[in-house]
């Protein structure tokens, strides 16, 4: 198994990481009309998604996405072959995401972090968290919670929790859930 490659967030003139997703909106290639396959064994889901909150709006800025064939354009945007990224990247797409919940976004390595060699890495592996709020794709709340999340890296463990069968831990590091990216917070 290998480390995926997360999707991203430009907040605050800075790129986080989304590390855990509560609610729904988010961009779905599927939705779209759009296949995907993995893009290697860094990105099994096939697309990664570059987003932005400018204008305090939640959009779509870059994707990324596996496919054997030229996908159809989005929003007008016609993807382009890129041999640095999955095989197509449609740029500035600026479609709008209607998304409602929390986004749990982190950046910066911590010294001491153990390294996660599969799945996302959790929130608390990042030294800068920020909790994001959202109505309809509008931004209500940005809430800064690294010294939280320092907490729960002094006493979390990068692999399975006592008794915790191997399917499912692996299952769980290839999830955005908010239990698994910030252990004993709902």
């Amino acid at each position: 198994m290998t480390a995926q490659i997360p999707d991203e967030v430009l907040f605050e003139g800075r790129r986080f990481a989304l590390t855990a997703v509560d609610g729904g909106g988010l961009f779905d290639p599927a939705g779209h009309g759009l296949e995907t396959r993995p893009g290697g064994t860094a990105c099994y889901r096939g697309h990664i998604c570059r987003y932005t909150t400018a204008g305090q709006r939640l959009t779509l800025q870059d994707l990324e996405l596996g496919s054997e064939h030229e996908p159809p354009p989005l929003c007008g945007v016609r993807p382009r072959q890129d041999a640095e990224c999955l095989e197509w990247r449609y740029r500035r797409p600026d479609l709008p995401m209607s998304f409602t919940g929390r986004l749990l976004i982190g950046t910066g390595d911590v010294a001491d972090s153990p390294y996660l060699n599969m799945g996302f890495r959790p929130a608390w592996m990042y030294s800068d968290v920020r909790e994001l709020t959202f109505r309809d794709g509008r931004l209500l709340t940005a809430t800064d919670h690294s010294a939280e999340l320092a907490a729960v890296r002094s006493e979390a463990a990068p692999g399975p929790v006592a008794g915790e069968p191997t399917g499912q831990w692996i299952s769980r590091t290839f999830s955005l859930s908010y239990d698994y990216s910030w252990p004993g917070h709902s």
